[in-house]
């Protein structure tokens, strides 16, 4: 490996493990006054669990509790295990479990790295890793006992040993297995996921007939057991008695909807107003384009609030609107892909697992701006390796039609945050707002699709 990538590792373990013990220190004085920011921690979820799993450690109780249903700071328990083991043997501090996240959470981008090289050259790798290393939100979870960090390593781990495995190289399954293993203990539902994008990216690579039977059992038994325990620790979850695997799918559709609306009541007023003027049939794709945006630039930049968040939240804010683009052209990158029709279909198939996942995180968010990029940025190593990629390959219409609308909707909005809390500009409403900057990205790109075919008319 290139030293620069040891040196990309290190700056961002560091910078992971930075942010972890400024928040630590300073959040109890400096913050909002909630409480898990008096205790020094960023996100409620780390806080609970984190404080159940040094009470288990302290206590004289089996480890093997983390995993009891009354834990219900952890929906699966493995993390609560895992925190509650580094607790017991290593040290009961906190800062011992935001280290051990920047590490796990670092490491990530040295599998995407080592993925770029098998299926791109050295710089296209070298940016995908980068991407991993800095992305704002990335290092935001690496410095957080969440167990986001932890997912997005393993599931570059995973992809790291399909592709491998796909080259004929050594060892291949044993990486597949480790992250399999590590999913299954921490979120099983990442297990599927993973199973599902490696089962396609394969098939579309024509290397389907050479994967072994016993390795296809085994796949098939790995996806049916983590079917299972999702199943059990949902149903644990909501409080659902036989609802059984299939039942999980209903059960996520329900309490989705349930979330939705309790994030929507205690959301902003531009989220309230908007969502109360539209017709029920307009609501969910409402939220689902809203949980898409979030974090909102504009917003961020704009909003008044303490310097700690509004900082944060305008490099998280930044990171999301300059990958996002890449991430978005990335489909029709692939499908402009010449000569090359296996790598082409494989590379849309990546994309559309990418989107259906960022749709879902959406949907399953609520609009919220911090639950819709927590579930998105698992998927970053994926993500860095599309926008690689994209970034290197050669440009077309889309692109800049991707570029253009955002612009149109970072003018437009920009426009309405500066009205309401500044004062400049004209009151034209948050409907009139939407209105202009959706008819406005919308007659841009059909006007430009019309006249470049006409174009090509012309040229006949």
């Amino acid at each position: 490996m290139p030293r620069r990538l040891y040196v990309f590792l290190i700056f961002a373990i560091l910078l992971r493990f930075a942010l972890g013990a400024i928040a630590f220190f300073y959040l109890p004085n400096g913050g909002y006054n909630s409480k898990p920011e008096r205790a020094g921690y960023l996100f409620l979820d780390a806080y609970r669990r984190d404080s159940q799993a040094r009470d288990l450690a302290q206590s004289d109780r089996a480890l093997s509790r983390a995993f009891d249903q009354k834990f219900s700071s952890d929906q699966y328990g493995g993390l609560l295990w895992l925190s509650a083991l580094v607790y017991r043997f290593v040290n009961p501090h906190p800062l011992t479990m935001i280290l051990l996240a920047a590490l796990c959470g670092a490491v990530g981008g040295v599998f995407v790295y080592l993925t770029g090289r098998q299926l791109f050259d050295e710089k296209t790798a070298l940016l995908a890793a980068a991407i991993f290393f800095f992305y704002p939100e990335s290092i935001l979870f690496g410095a957080a006992q969440m167990r986001e960090p932890f997912l997005m390593t393993l599931l570059t781990m995973a992809f790291f040993g399909v592709v491998s495995w796909q080259g004929a190289q050594r060892g291949a399954w044993l990486w597949l297995a480790a992250a399999m293993g590590g999913m299954l203990l921490i979120s099983p539902g990442f297990v599927l996921v993973s199973l599902v994008a490696a089962a396609g990216w394969l098939y579309l690579a024509g290397a389907g007939r050479r994967i072994p039977w016993q390795a296809a059992v085994a796949g098939l038994v790995l996806f049916l057991v983590a079917l299972v325990v999702l199943s059990a620790s949902w149903d644990a979850l909501v409080a659902v008695k036989g609802g059984g695997a299939l039942g999980v799918i209903a059960n996520w559709a329900r309490e989705t909807a349930r979330w939705n609306a309790q994030v929507l009541k205690r959301s902003s007023g531009i989220v309230q107003l908007l969502f109360e003027n539209l017709p029920r049939g307009l609501a969910l794709p409402f939220v689902a384009v809203y949980g898409i945006l979030q974090p909102v630039l504009p917003a961020a930049l704009i909003e008044p609030g303490i310097l700690f968040w509004q900082t944060l939240g305008i490099f998280r804010a930044l990171g999301w609107y300059l990958l996002l683009p890449w991430v978005a052209f990335a489909p029709f990158s692939a499908w402009g892909i010449s000569g090359d029709l296996r790598g082409r279909r494989q590379w849309v198939w990546l994309s559309l697992v990418v989107w259906a996942w960022i749709l879902i995180a959406a949907l399953r968010g609520g609009g919220d701006q911090w639950d819709n990029p927590r579930y998105r940025v698992i998927l970053l190593g994926w993500m860095a390796l599309l926008a690689a990629r994209t970034f290197y390959a050669p440009k077309t219409r889309w692109l800049w039609r991707i570029l253009a609308v955002e612009a149109i909707l970072l003018l437009v909005f920009t426009h309405w945050y500066t009205f309401r809390y500044w004062q400049i500009g004209f009151n034209l409403g948050i409907r009139n707002t939407l209105a202009l900057a959706l008819g406005a990205a919308l007659l841009l790109t059909g006007f430009d699709l019309l006249w470049q075919a006409r174009k090509r008319k012309n040229t006949l």
